[in-house]
């Protein structure tokens, strides 16, 4: 099931959408990136740190998984299946893109932040263009959905009690 659905994937493309698709799915790191402008201003600075915990959380989990599951790449495995782009690095499960987009949205829906809802679109997009550019399964998708929920939901809960403690202080970022 997997590798039809990869296979199906294959069907969509053209020479301009792969140029789109590589170009999207690259744009994570820049996303992530631009946490670190919410630490610059006060009213953002915990929203900012929040999410830059989670992300670092998922991201490590995502790794140790990778390490420890050790999932070929799709193209490699599924028949007739080619990628699109560079041969990207490492093992398949779990997608550590798509960790990465979906814990910056499960970070701002935790957090009850209005960007939640492009965060969301955006986590989307980032984890249709792994199968679009078939490397990644779409049970990798899923593991790495899963994994940014636990960890977002982890860093949720420290910040929720770090709160309630007095020992940060959450200024309106909605």
């Amino acid at each position: 099931m997997n590798g039809r659905i990869l296979l199906w994937f294959q069907t969509l493309r053209t020479p301009e959408l792969n140029q789109i698709v590589l170009l999207l799915t690259n744009t994570i790191w820049l996303a992530a990136a631009l946490l670190l402008v919410l630490l610059l201003f006060c009213r953002t600075r915990t929203l900012g740190w929040r999410l830059i915990a989670g992300l670092a959380l998922t991201l490590i989990l995502s790794t140790a998984l990778k390490h420890f599951v050790q999932e070929p790449r799709p193209f490699l495995v599924v028949p007739g299946l080619e990628r699109v782009g560079p041969v990207p690095g490492g093992t398949s499960f779990p997608s550590s893109h798509t960790a990465a987009a979906f814990a910056l949205f499960w970070g701002l829906l935790f957090a009850k932040d209005r960007w939640w809802i492009p965060a969301f679109l955006y986590a989307v997009l980032i984890a249709l263009t792994r199968l679009y550019l078939g490397v990644h399964y779409p049970t990798d998708l899923a593991g790495g959905i899963l994994v940014s929920l636990l960890c977002c939901g982890v860093t949720a809960w420290v910040f929720h009690r770090l709160k309630q403690k007095g020992t940060i202080h959450d200024e309106s970022h909605n």
